[in-house]
């Protein structure tokens, strides 16, 4: 069973972080300076966001981000892994099997292995005690068509172990970041073998938990976090709970009046599912707003504003405090990556020349946006995950 120190309120820090392939840059910027301002505030030039958030989450690129950070990495050990990682993953296949997805599996598999192992040797597993706080993946079934949050907490359900001994705490951790990453059209499934409560093996294909209702978790964390049946058992409220969710910068999916009919049968299925997937991230979002109060975001509409201080805002009851960190992308910034890259889209998941752009964009929203004073002033965590 996990143990921790007795916290003083808000002891729930919740924090989220979205699907968005090299756009995970843009997150990381946010989370640099969110980590900065708390080393200034606690004294700890050695502070990690694991040491103030105690459950992490994400999906894809976001769920890389998120186990890094759950095993206690500096944000700055994250973007040299990053920009390591990166140009390895993102190298484009060559021959037939282009035509199913742009890059081979095998390459981040590898990083991935590599990097969350123990001592370069043992991969470590969804339970090791070597994740400093509580994680959830997010990942899609494709074998069943559900998605699947997974978190390390030893009283979920699944993880509970069985009279034979099986528990979803023993799935390689780099196999279930690889399959939450494993977006249709760019890396292959992920194939996988789950035990069974009754002893038995079952075999099934994952891929990309963007392709669910959670490539932003922030909405699954708080269900998680505090519904009875997952087992959590976190306290609500606003002097409770506070959830961080981190975005990886939008790219608006528009057509001028009339040319969408004009689109061919492949290129309207791809501006479909781009435009559903950003529509239910952005519903999430919305959600968080309404359930909780929100003290910092963009405008979700026009109608609604950011959801700050607004007739919205005031609705009862709040069960966390929020803040959403994101961007839409500008015209003018659109434009500029087009230039940078040579290409005819902007800002593209796998758009390595856009690295540069990108964190100088999320460092003007770090900037802009994250405030010392959004986050309580409480003891830091002391938790390790224990398992008995």
């Amino acid at each position: 069973m996990p143990l921790s120190e007795s916290l003083t309120p808000p002891c729930n820090r919740l924090l989220s972080l979205d699907g968005g392939g090299i756009r995970g840059l843009f997150t990381l910027e946010i989370l640099d300076r969110i980590e900065h301002q708390l080393r200034q505030r606690y004294g700890k030039p050695d502070l990690v966001l694991a040491d103030y958030f105690n459950f992490i989450g994400g999906t894809s690129t976001g769920a890389i981000i998120a186990a890094f950070i759950a095993r206690g990495d500096s944000v700055a050990t994250v973007f040299e892994n990053y920009l390591k990682m990166a140009p390895t993953i993102f190298r484009p296949i060559k021959g037939w099997s282009m035509i199913r997805h742009k890059f081979p599996s095998i390459p981040l598999a590898n990083e991935l292995k590599r990097i969350f192992s123990d001592d370069g040797s043992e991969a470590l597993t969804l339970g090791s005690d070597a994740l400093r706080s509580y994680l959830m993946l997010v990942l899609r079934n494709g074998s069943t068509g559900s998605a699947w949050p997974l978190t390390n907490n030893p009283k979920a359900p699944y993880n509970v172990r069985t009279d034979v001994g099986e528990s979803n705490l023993d799935l390689p951790l780099w196999q279930l970041i690889r399959a939450s990453a494993a977006a249709p059209t760019f890396f292959p499934s992920e194939m996988m073998k789950v035990h069974r409560r009754d002893g038995a093996s079952a075999e099934f294909e994952f891929i990309d938990g963007g392709v669910s209702p959670y490539c932003n978790p922030a909405l699954a964390m708080f269900m998680h976090a505090t519904l009875p049946e997952y087992g959590m058992d976190m306290a609500k409220g606003l002097d409770e709970m506070l959830l961080v969710s981190v975005g990886t910068g939008t790219v608006p999916v528009v057509h001028a009046p009339g040319k969408f009919a004009n689109i061919n049968r492949i290129g309207a299925a791809v501006r479909t599912l781009k435009s559903i997937m950003q529509g239910v991230l952005d519903q999430q979002d919305k959600i968080c707003r309404v359930l909780g109060k929100c003290l910092v975001g963009p405008e979700v509409d026009r109608e609604l504003g950011n959801m700050v201080g607004t007739p919205a805002a005031a609705m009862e009851p709040k069960f966390f405090t929020y803040l959403r960190y994101d961007h839409l992308f500008t015209d003018d910034e659109q434009e500029e990556c087009r230039r940078v890259t040579k290409s005819k889209s902007a800002f593209s998941l796998d758009g390595l020349d856009s690295i540069d752009l990108l964190r100088e964009i999320g460092r003007r929203v770090a900037e802009r946006d994250v405030a010392l004073a959004h986050y309580p002033e409480a003891p830091l965590h002391a938790r390790r995950m224990v398992y008995g």
